[in-house]
């Protein structure tokens, strides 16, 4: 399922993006002595913050300057567990087609809402297990090894939760590369918030999702399986009564936050069945009813607005 909000079923067919996508994790493997002398030089020109990132930070390779960084660079790629992952990404990914024609659909429609904002470049690459995305100010470095499918092999040998393998697919790479994206765009206020701050905050997040990727999947934007969002659902108004009848809204103690908002096998506080982070999944359902209020879908507007007031006006009623 998906968000059924007629206002979010826009036309930007005229809004001209192209996705084009540099790949290190094909280049990589391939490169020479010679050809890093080469390369080199233009990557940095080119992608200089999310490549000196990637190779500095994500890799620990040393610095982008190093006289051996290309000595790093090979041990790297032909270390056998790697140039393993290398193939497997590779074979995965061979045609990045689908996923391009994917991400320009999102950037047209994040395009639409966000006009004075740039569309980043892209870099895709294997990043070592570390993070899926190398987010910068202009730039997103896509690392494909941590979506290779919940059942995929190094992920076990990792021993990687269960609760966040079942994210780490294609189908995901989309919707969590543009959640993190806004996440970065509008990171939450520092300083001490309360746990309906934190929640609405986090459903701004997520509607965004549903203005960006309006045929997507709730399941995929909130990175739950069908029948947890069912519970989600189903348990909805029960959550909500939790959190008024114990006056929890405007508590603004870390470790009660979290227990609704942190990722895990379920949400703390409530039964096992539960998915984790409950406290968004509220969050995104008061900021769906405040939408489903206003006139026009304004996402700058909205991302601007006081916690307090889209609970006010959303007349949130589970």
């Amino acid at each position: 399922m998906s968000c059924d909000d007629d206002k979010l079923n826009i036309d930007t067919s005229q809004i001209e993006i192209e996705v084009s996508m540099e790949r290190l994790d094909s280049l990589w493997p391939k490169m020479t002595p010679v050809s890093f002398r080469r390369e080199h030089p233009r990557l940095l020109d080119e992608h200089t913050e999310v490549y000196t990132h990637y190779i500095q930070d994500v890799l620990n390779l040393g610095k982008v300057t190093d006289s051996n960084l290309f000595a790093a660079i090979r041990s790297f790629v032909t270390h056998p567990d790697f140039s393993e992952v290398f193939a497997e990404v590779n074979s995965q990914y061979a045609d990045l087609g689908p996923l391009q024609e994917e991400l320009e659909s999102a950037w047209r429609h994040y395009k639409y809402y966000f006009p004075q904002k740039q569309v980043p470049n892209h870099l895709a690459c294997v990043g070592g297990f570390n993070s899926p995305f190398i987010m910068t100010e202009n730039e997103v470095g896509i690392c494909l090894e941590l979506f290779l499918g919940r059942d995929c092999k190094y992920y076990e040998y990792l021993q990687w939760p269960l609760y966040q393998r079942k994210r780490m697919t294609n189908e995901h790479l989309t919707p969590w590369l543009m959640k993190g994206w806004m996440e970065t765009e509008y990171p939450v206020q520092l300083g001490q918030t309360t746990l309906l701050q934190d929640i609405i905050h986090q459903g701004k997040i997520l509607y965004s999702l549903d203005a960006i990727l309006p045929h997507t999947g709730d399941t995929l934007k909130i990175g739950y399986a069908t029948k947890e969002l069912k519970w989600a659902k189903d348990h909805e108004r029960m959550v909500w009564a939790h959190f008024v009848d114990n006056e929890l809204l405007f508590n603004s103690e870390p470790s009660l936050i979290g227990k609704f908002t942190n990722d895990g096998p379920f949400t703390v506080d409530l039964v096992k069945e539960s998915p984790s982070r409950m406290g968004h999944y509220i969050g995104w359902q008061i900021v769906r009813a405040y939408m489903e209020n206003q006139d026009t879908v304004d996402l700058e507007g909205l991302m601007q607005t006081e916690a307090q007031t889209i609970l006010n006006q959303s007349k949130y009623k589970p």
